[in-house]
Formats: structure tokens, sequence, C-alpha cells
């Protein structure tokens, strides 16, 4: 009997291999600019959950990370040709992590997953959002980490009202116990993208938050075997 392997929130070391993090989060102190949603709402899935919403420029944003389908812990997923369960003892603390994170989807999931009227915002639509939030065209468009935008992004209750939370991410690739999600360390949160240039290896453009810093990388992200949270726009 093949046994279980163990998996946790990557840890800034393990996140170096894509995201060159070490280094790049520098800070930097521009001035934000004051930025309000034109319109808010409520809006709520078949589930019954109750979203809150906010619209900045042309799109509506989730203002909760979505919390629906199928709990990350109770996912199984292909690995080495076998299919694995991850290993929680503690679903109840499980289940408030993603009461405020919102759930850990994979890339697949991330955009099938989506509520009817809403959909995966594309790596377009969050160039949008950057552009709105300040950032120039030229940075919103360049790869890595790029000034500005961030701290709006996370404001919550006031200001643009969007609420991106510092959540981490899952992956299999460790083999560690899931003890530690790095919550408040990194956001990162899927695009719908898919970067077309790495050949047979898969990956999407995701965004990625830094703890204290105002800054948003732009990065494409292997998907096979990870698990992130998203908001859905309309």
């Amino acid at each position: 009997m093949k046994s279980k392997k163990r998996y946790t929130i990557l840890r800034l070391a393990a996140l170096l291999c894509f995201f060159t993090l070490l280094g790049a989060c520098s800070s930097d102190d521009d001035s934000m600019p004051a930025v309000t949603p034109t319109e808010t709402g409520i809006f709520t899935d078949a589930d019954g959950t109750v979203y809150h919403w906010v619209r900045i420029d042309t799109l509506e944003w989730m203002v909760e990370n979505y919390r629906g389908g199928t709990p990350w812990y109770e996912q199984s997923y292909v690995s080495n040709g076998f299919e694995e369960s991850f290993n929680v003892s503690d679903t109840e603390a499980e289940d408030s992590l993603i009461a405020h994170n919102g759930n850990y989807l994979t890339w697949e999931d991330a955009k099938a997953s989506a509520p009817k009227g809403w959909r995966l915002p594309t790596d377009a639509d969050y160039q949008n959002l950057e552009r709105a939030l300040g950032m120039s065209a030229a940075d919103a468009k360049k790869e890595g980490w790029r000034n500005g935008a961030a701290n709006l992004m996370m404001q919550s209750g006031t200001g643009t009202m969007l609420n991106f939370v510092l959540n981490g991410q899952l992956s299999a690739w460790s083999t560690s116990y899931v003890d530690e999600y790095h919550v408040g360390d990194y956001g990162c949160y899927w695009t719908a993208t898919r970067d077309t240039t790495k050949g047979t290896n898969e990956c999407a453009f995701i965004r990625v938050l830094c703890a204290g810093r105002n800054q948003v990388q732009r990065v494409a992200c292997p998907v096979k075997l990870r698990w992130m949270s998203v908001k859905y726009v309309r």
C-alpha cells in the first residue's frame, strides 16, 4: 500500500523557483490614489452563500474570496500515477481558514467553479484593474514585481473595498504536513489566462501580493498540483 504524501503551503524558499521573491519584494513609498467603487452590491450563489461585490472600472469583483466547491482537504489528485488525498486531522480549522481566505482550488476547478454569471478574471482583467488603481500601463504589461496597486487591492471596508487577502497557496510539491499556511506573507490568485510560451509545461498567469509591500507580481506559474484562492468577476 502506498503511503500518503503530506503537503503544506509553500514557504518563501519554495516560491523562489517560480516567483523570485527574494530581493524582488522591495518596499516603495508610492502615494496611493483615492479609488472607490462606482457601485456595490450583494450576490447569493446557488449554495446560499452571500458575497459582496464592488465595481471598479468596468467589472464587478467579488469582495470575499470564493468559498464554494469541494473543500480543498477533501479533494483528491493524481501524483506520480497514484491517486492521493490530503492528510488533515482538524477539518474545523480548515473550514475556518476557508471562511476567511476562500477555498483553495486547482486552476481547472477555478475556471469551472464560477457561479452563474461570473467568471475567473483573465490576465487582461487584472491589468485593467491595476491601471485603474494607478499602475502605469507600461508596468501593468510587465512580468515580475510592479510598483503600485497592491495596497489599494487589499483595502477592506473603505477605499476600493476589494479585500484581497494574503492567503498563501497550497502545493503538492512539498512533503511537509499541512500545519503552516503562511497566511499574512503572500496572497496568490489564479487568472484564467494560460501562458502559451512555456511549451508542454502548462502554466497560467497569477497575481502575487507581498506583506508590507505596495507591489503586485505578474508571473506565469505551473498549474500542476497547485491550489489557490480566487475572486470572480462579471
